[in-house]
Order: structure tokens, then C-alpha cells, then sequence
């Protein structure tokens, strides 16, 4: 008895056929695989370089934009990152202690959260699912490290860091010229420096980065060693009994100097 054509059409594929298919499949599939998982892990590399990135700007800030972040408002870098999100403890913003105004209206503490967008749980993850490896002392202070893909930070040839050079600096230079009736850095000359602490307020740089004299300096540039956020310079002039006075902001970042250059009348004489 002969099988219709329907029959015939509907007869399955043949063991030969179907290893075949599965044969082409398994090629494609080991050309396919390690391109997807490729792909995938290089946008996880990308993603935590830049989120390493975003962290420890939000810790130093942007300088040229007048920003200097948590180390800036805090006088130091954070304990941990969760700082970064969580006042906690830590001294509020503020720009005076109690009724007294601070001294070139600076304001100091803590203004965060210094991160946004996401969540904490997730900014303090790298895109494998670790936590970003942080501390503020010890050779690698303020460095932000992810251990990569093979999430072992012992294993150093896969790791994201950043920044890459270390040490984390900061504190910079503030050198300060001074001009009284154009001649300069005469007698008579107090320059006191004000800025934050690490309990984030203000204060008066101890020793002689907060009080220099022209009786001690001569007639050279007065030279400060300051931490990373602004500065107030506050110049004082005695001569005759006249006293003028000028205070003025500036802003440092860690590991650069900074001139500045003041200029003063007054009505008293002046002498080197």
C-alpha cells in the first residue's frame, strides 16, 4: 500500500540530519559565547573604571570649578565611602560657630550626600557585585580599587584603580605676596592663614603655616603649606599706630601651588 504525500511530507529528520544541525549549532556557539561573554565583561570594565572615577571626584571635588569635595569641606578623607552618602556624626555645614561669622565666610562640614543617582548599595559595588576596597591611611589612602573580574585584589593584573598614581595627596602650597603702598612685604606685616580641620571646622593653621611676620620672614614671599580646599588669607599692617587690614579667598588643590599677590594702602609709612 502506497503512503500519501501528506505522509511523506510529514516525516521527520533523519539522526544524520539532526547531528548535523547540532554540529553547525555547537560551532556557532563557540564562536558566539566567548564573543557575548567578551562583550559583557568589557562593559563591566567600563562601567567600574568610571565609577571609580565618580567616587574619588566626589571626594576631591573638581578645583577648576571651585568644587573641592568631601576633603575640602571635611578637612579629610573619609573614613570609609559610606561617609560619602551619611552625615552621621559628622560636623553640619555651617559658616559660623555660634554668633560669630567665620572669617572670610567660608563655610565648613559636611554638605552631602557628595554621590547621587543610585543607590549606595549600588555605587559601593563594582559591576562584578564586589565592594570597592577603601581606606584613608596606609600606603593605599584614597584610592579607590575594584579586583576586577577574577574578584581577587591579590591578583593584580585585572584590577581598576584609581587614581593610579599614589600617594593620595592632600595638601598644597599657598605662597603670598604682599604690597603695602607697593613696596613689598614691609615691616609691620601679619599674615594668618584660616582653614578647615579634620573635624571640619575653622581654624587657624598652628605654627608657622597659620602666622607668619616680616619680622621673621624677611622681605621674600610668605609660603604656606595648606590642605586641599580654600584657604583665607588674612593680611594685617601696623605702622604709626595705623592698622590696615584684607582678608582674602583662595582656593588650593592638593599637590599644586598657588600665588597670590595682595595689595594694600596705607596711610602710614612703610619701610622694609
Amino acid at each position: 500500500m502506497r503512503r500519501s504525500s501528506k505522509t511523506q511530507k510529514m516525516r521527520g529528520f533523519s539522526l544524520i540530519e539532526i547531528m548535523a544541525v547540532l554540529a553547525i549549532m555547537a560551532v556557532l556557539m563557540g564562536f558566539l559565547v566567548p564573543m557575548v561573554f567578551n562583550r559583557v565583561n568589557a562593559a563591566r570594565v567600563e562601567a567600574t573604571e568610571t565609577e571609580v572615577e565618580r567616587i574619588f571626584k566626589a571626594i576631591v571635588g573638581d578645583p577648576s570649578k571651585g568644587n573641592f569635595g568631601y576633603l575640602g569641606d571635611m578637612g579629610r578623607l573619609p573614613a570609609n565611602l559610606t561617609e560619602l552618602f551619611v552625615r552621621g556624626t559628622q560636623t553640619a555645614f555651617h559658616t559660623a560657630d555660634g554668633v560669630v561669622e567665620h572669617v572670610g565666610g567660608v563655610g565648613t562640614g559636611w554638605r552631602g550626600p557628595y554621590l547621587t543617582g543610585l543607590s549606595q548599595e549600588d555605587l559601593l559595588k563594582d559591576a562584578w557585585g564586589n565592594n570597592y576596597d577603601y581606606s584613608n591611611t596606609g600606603p593605599n589612602a584614597g584610592q579607590i580599587r575594584s579586583p576586577g573580574p577574577d574578584k581577587d585584589l591579590n591578583i593584580t593584573s585585572d584590577n581598576i584603580v584609581f587614581p593610579a598614581d599614589l600617594p593620595v595627596g592632600t595638601t598644597g602650597t599657598l605662597v603670598v605676596h604682599v604690597l603695602v603702598n607697593d613696596i613689598p612685604q614691609p615691616t609691620g606685616l601679619t599674615v594668618e592663614v584660616f582653614t578647615t580641620d579634620s573635624t571640619g571646622e575653622q581654624v587657624k593653621r598652628a605654627g608657622t603655616d597659620g602666622t607668619q611676620t616680616t619680622a621673621a620672614q624677611g622681605s621674600t614671599p610668605f609660603r604656606f603649606t595648606v590642605p586641599h580646599g580654600v584657604s583665607v588669607i588674612k593680611v594685617t599692617h601696623l605702622s604709626a599706630g595705623v592698622t590696615v587690614t584684607r582678608t582674602v579667598n583662595v582656593g588650593v588643590a592638593a599637590n599644586t601651588q598657588v600665588e597670590r599677590r595682595i595689595i594694600m594702602k596705607t596711610t602710614a609709612t612703610v619701610a622694609m
